[in-house]
């Protein structure tokens, strides 16, 4: 059995602090441990990893809030208007969120900085910072069906759903096991205390290494944009949007893979059902959000997949123009290359078929039909 108190007690042990930071985060903790007890079906070497991975997530932590003792910048630092990418996983969110990143103006937390975020990452170093090596090393090892999935890289940025994984308040837990009661307490717990450790982690990020604005991504912001704009009231939210019929069997595909990759069992159906079922309350409450807050209209830019894909840079043109960002001929070649580097296909192609989840797209549709409505979403084709 994972033990909470224990795993914190190590943590300090291993980091030598005890200053676990502000934003409350020990019933989190407390919500998944049980989950993965109850409910995961863990054998003793899943249940040894699982501790390993929650002991150096807790390490992390102290040793983020050690820094922001040790250093008085990171808390006078101001985060001002992010940009925030949310929608649909499998919607162009990874995509959208790199070529926003590939402006020089532009922040994004990457992933070899949320892998080993201590101490705080310098601008002088940012490209030969010896981290990026040993994380680059371990997303190496990862299979290649994994990477032609979802694109990863050292140099990448990373989602905000890693960041919560500090707060214990992340998705993330659930992609590589089954842990049905945390995620319906995810789905409905108050995440003000994994944004003020996003927030934490932004300033923490930026001290050492600043630039004009953050850009910032993670799908299920769309349980929560009112903790959000709740912790960044000036944010800019760009709304990707594609078909469901084909985002559902592809996201399922991808959570399937991760599961029996960490050595479990699948019943694709009954995964499928609750992916929808999740990513239905996801998007009814972000549509309840825009529409009782009328004063934000102009905070969201609403994006279609199809326009993503087709002119990358268009699109882009467009979420600029619509924020009142100046558009340079650098930030155009920058984002060409990165475009380049970062082809369709580059890790192989992710295969899935409705078929494989007991889905059917017309049914898809029919469930969604409100947002498809509400944001002329184009059907495309679907694998069979």
């Amino acid at each position: 059995m994972i033990d909470p108190a224990q795993l914190m007690q190590l943590a300090a042990e291993a980091s030598e602090l005890d200053d676990w930071g502000a934003p409350e985060f020990v019933s989190a903790l407390d919500r998944l441990c049980h989950s993965a007890n109850t409910e995961a079906g863990m054998t003793d070497a899943q249940e040894a990893s699982f501790s390993r991975q929650l002991i150096d997530l807790l390490v992390r932590r102290l040793r983020l809030y050690g820094d922001r003792l040790a250093h008085w910048q990171i808390a006078e630092q101001m985060i001002i208007a992010p940009l925030f990418v949310v929608g649909f996983p499998r919607s162009g969110t990874t995509i959208l969120h790199g070529l926003l990143a590939a402006d020089p103006r532009a922040r994004s937390p990457l992933a070899w900085e949320l892998a080993a975020p201590s101490p705080p990452p310098r601008a002088a170093t940012a490209q030969s910072d010896p981290r990026i090596a040993v994380a680059q090393a371990a997303i190496d090892v990862l299979p290649a069906q994994f990477k032609a999935m979802h694109a990863m890289g050292a140099m990448l940025p990373d989602e905000d759903n890693s960041i919560m994984q500090l707060a214990f308040r992340s998705l993330n837990f659930a992609a590589s096991r089954p842990l049905p009661s945390y995620v319906t307490w995810l789905g409905d717990c108050d995440m003000a205390p994994a944004f003020a450790l996003h927030r934490h982690m932004l300033q923490h990020l930026q001290a050492f290494n600043p630039r004009d604005w953050w850009v910032l991504k993670a799908p299920p912001h769309l349980f929560c944009l009112d903790a959000l704009f709740a912790t960044y009231p000036d944010a800019r939210v760009i709304f990707t949007h594609r078909d469901p019929a084909t985002i559902m069997p592809s996201n399922s595909s991808l959570i399937a893979f991760l599961h029996e990759m960490n050595g479990n069992t699948v019943d694709r159906r009954a995964l499928g059902q609750a992916e929808n079922a999740k990513w239905r309350t996801a998007m009814a409450r972000a549509m309840a959000f825009r529409e009782e807050h009328p004063e934000l209209a102009d905070r969201f830019h609403d994006m279609q997949f199809v326009d993503l894909t087709r002119e990358p840079i268009g699109a882009i043109e467009a979420i600029y123009a619509h924020f009142d960002i100046s558009f340079r001929d650098s930030v155009r070649a920058a984002m060409a290359r990165f475009m380049a580097e970062n082809a369709a296909g580059k890790h192989g192609t992710h295969t899935y078929s409705v078929d494989d989840f007991g889905m059917d797209a017309d049914v898809i549709r029919t469930e969604f039909s409100d947002y498809c409505r509400a944001y002329n979403v184009l059907q495309q084709g679907v694998s069979a």
